[in-house]
């Protein structure tokens, strides 16, 4: 069945892998072909995912209301591709530098497969489930690398994950405890027939929850000594693969299932984001350790998220799926590019941060686009500053950690390109190729 294969195919070859040592370069390249036969089976995903008929099975056989239901729907799709291609990208750079701990590629073809089942699930509670089995590996990576700073980053961010697993956990319960299902199409159902029972509260903790996971303001307190602690290459799958899943969740569960709720907290959310994505920007541009200008830019990302949903449904959701897949993409390159030397690694690195900012002609100029767009429809002409705002600041952010990287240091002037450069320089071309598509080009 092509729908579970982007899932069955990364838990099984996972599973293989972690019997065997990731360090020995067939084991490694084993693990990057599975891992790129995971992004087709994705791929493959896509025309009937935008076209239709929507591709959706449920498990066992059982009837529709009672099995748990699987649907590759375009938003599921979507994140599926570029999660996969973020953690393709990510194995393959990894195994070119030297992969240095024998489960490194297990642990990322298991986070593959439970970011992929969170994507293709239709039922809340089994959402959960592959969300926790996407943390457990993310837990083992986060502590990847030799140091105590590893080992410090780790365990921050197993506590404070554990905290928006436990908020995830109790949202779930009420949510079923209120309408009787775990079917995201029967909780959308029940949201939309008339009731008295309100879902503020279950609403409430699914934002919190994943406000947490991607580090909003005031909840970002973990994000700067993670990033800073852990290496480029697991920096780069936090921020650019692991992180889709609270993107995913605030799409799908907020807006899609919960949009009632949702538009009840519009303005919070509004504010929510327009402060973070300021603050993010300004920390950014204050601090001299470009790790740290990196994880307050993804700050900033999770703000732009949050203040398109404040935007209600329509152009605002919209701005919200763009702004995901672009900061995604943006945020893997630039960690990725910051750990290699090199011409390629520095043409990776304007082009991830020119996106990021938002400049014409990429797909974050895209995604800003529609949501300035958005706020002006909506008269929210205060976020529409905060978001020009911010985009300046980042730019200039990103500029300064660009010159501290590759024009204040000799050796980064005379290293030779190396592999994993160039793997990195045609990730960030995605992004570009997709927003200079001749679909987009004609308009």
């Amino acid at each position: 069945m092509p729908l579970v294969l982007p899932l069955v195919g990364a838990w099984g070859l996972a599973a293989v892998l972690a019997f065997l040592d990731g360090r020995k370069k067939a084991v490694a390249g084993l693990a990057v072909v599975g891992m790129v036969g995971v992004l087709g089976a994705s791929l493959a995903l896509l025309p009937a995912a935008l076209h239709g008929p929507v591709p959706e099975v449920v498990a066992g056989g059982w009837p529709v209301g009672m099995g748990i239901r699987l649907r590759a729907d375009a938003l599921s799709v979507l994140f599926c591709v570029v999660t996969n291609a973020v953690l393709a990208g990510a194995l393959l750079c990894e195994l070119l530098e030297g992969i240095s701990t024998r489960s490194f590629p297990a642990l990322v073809l298991f986070l593959a497969a439970g970011l992929n089942g969170a994507f293709l699930t239709a039922d809340a509670f089994n959402f959960y489930v592959f969300f926790e089995l996407s943390m457990g590996a993310a837990f083992a990576l986060a502590s990847y690398g030799r140091g105590a700073s590893a080992l410090r980053a780790g365990f921050t961010f197993v506590v404070v994950n554990l905290m928006g697993s436990v908020l995830f956990l109790t949202a779930v319960v009420m949510l079923y405890q209120a309408t009787g299902t775990l079917d995201m199409g029967g909780i959308a159902e029940w949201v939309a027939s008339p009731h008295t029972r309100r879902l503020e509260v279950p609403g409430a903790l699914l934002l919190s929850a994943f406000g947490v996971k991607l580090g909003l303001f005031p909840f970002h307190f973990w994000a700067p000594a993670v990033y800073r602690g852990v290496s480029t290459s697991i920096a780069a799958i936090f921020a650019g693969a692991l992180v889709n899943i609270g993107s995913y969740a605030l799409v799908r569960l907020g807006a899609g299932v919960l949009g009632d709720t949702l538009a009840h907290g519009a303005e919070v959310l509004a504010v929510l984001g327009g402060a973070s994505l300021v603050y993010g920007s300004l920390l950014a541009l204050a601090r001299q350790v470009p790790a740290e200008t990196l994880a307050y830019a993804s700050i900033a990302q999770a703000g732009y998220l949050f203040a398109a949903l404040g935007l209600g449904p329509g152009p605002g959701v919209a701005a919200a799926v763009l702004l995901a897949l672009s900061g995604s993409l943006d945020k893997a390159v630039l960690f990725l590019a910051m750990g290699l030397p090199g011409t390629r690694s520095r043409a990776a690195f304007a082009a991830a941060a020119f996106s990021s900012a938002g400049l014409p002609l990429s797909l974050g100029f895209l995604a800003k686009t529609e949501l300035l767009r958005a706020a002006l429809l909506g008269e929210r002409w205060w976020l529409a500053g905060f978001v020009v705002l911010s985009s300046v600041l980042s730019l200039v952010a990103l500029a300064r950690t660009f010159q501290r990287l590759y024009w204040a240091e000799a050796r980064a002037r005379e290293a030779h390109d190396g592999a994993a450069s160039g793997v990195v320089l045609a990730l960030a071309l995605v992004g570009w190729g997709w927003a200079c598509g001749p679909s987009r080009c004609s308009r």
